[in-house]
């Protein structure tokens, strides 16, 4: 693993960087010698990042993408490649939110959700490790899913859920399966954080159809950790090649033990009937 003074010199590209943990994970890597690829569908806000970062001393780069979007993606990859020639850290953070039921959610909605955070991962996957497979030296994912990815009663984010533990089983294949290509694989699972995602909706496409109820608003997390604090926690986690690295405010870290402690409760409970004689 790499110390702090190893990822000088380094790329990391961030989706979703224009703001939230993303635009603190590249101030984070940035302060610790790092190039920067600043990727989001706002690009407007992304070249404000990638400002900031260079009016620091950083060295930065504002690429327009659309990660549900394959050719986006793919030309986000030319562009990172052809200004730095290569990308030894990819943040895949872009991520978006609804609340509602299954039955009331329609087609749109899931589509969207799936699009962005299930699709958008895979997309970006595909883009880029047959790049850095062709790389030698350090090399690490980061996949950015969410604590909801653990619960075991998903009332009312059912659908974003769904998405956020693909994001996990895919993690977990892809540790075990890049391993032998040098590639340290990271798993990131924030929970209330202090980001704009109960505002996702305002970078909705038009072709997912109406924009869904708000029922929490569009304002700011409450009892959030702050986004740089998870974003030291996800780097520190990736220097060492953490498999997981949870990054919640701490007035809620036992209620998430707790709803971790029921999801093992429901599983073992199914394990015990299982070896009970049929009638």
């Amino acid at each position: 693993m790499p110390a702090h003074a190893e990822l000088e010199g380094r790329t990391a590209l961030v989706t979703g960087g224009a703001s939230g943990i993303g635009a603190a994970l590249c101030a984070e890597l940035s302060d610790r010698g790092m190039a920067i690829v600043v990727a989001d569908i706002d690009y407007e806000d992304a070249q404000r990042v990638a400002a900031g970062l260079r009016q620091r001393g950083g060295t930065a780069l504002a690429v327009a993408v659309d990660v549900s979007d394959p050719d986006s993606v793919e030309r986000l990859a030319q562009a990172a490649y052809a200004e730095y020639g290569s990308v030894e850290l990819l943040c895949n953070n872009a991520g978006v939110l609804l609340f509602g039921t299954i039955e009331d959610s329609s087609l749109g909605d899931w589509r969207w959700l799936a699009s962005v955070n299930v699709e958008g991962l895979l997309n970006s996957l595909h883009a880029f490790l047959p790049r850095m497979s062709a790389q030698t030296g350090w090399k690490h994912v980061m996949n950015t899913a969410s604590t909801h990815a653990f619960l075991a009663d998903p009332s009312f984010t059912a659908l974003y859920t769904a998405t956020k533990q693909a994001i996990v089983a895919v993690t977990q294949g892809l540790r075990h399966e890049l391993r032998e290509q040098g590639f340290g694989v990271t798993l990131l699972c924030p929970g209330q954080a202090d980001t704009r995602i109960l505002d996702s909706q305002r970078n909705r496409p038009e072709r997912f159809g109406r924009r869904a109820d708000e029922p929490f608003g569009t304002g700011d997390v409450p009892l959030a950790i702050g986004v740089d604090e998870v974003a030291r926690r996800a780097v520190a986690g990736l220097l060492v090649d953490a498999e997981i690295v949870f990054a919640l405010p701490s007035e809620g870290l036992e209620q998430f033990r707790g709803q971790l402690e029921e999801w093992w409760r429901l599983a073992d409970d199914a394990l015990v009937r299982h070896t009970e004689p049929l009638t």
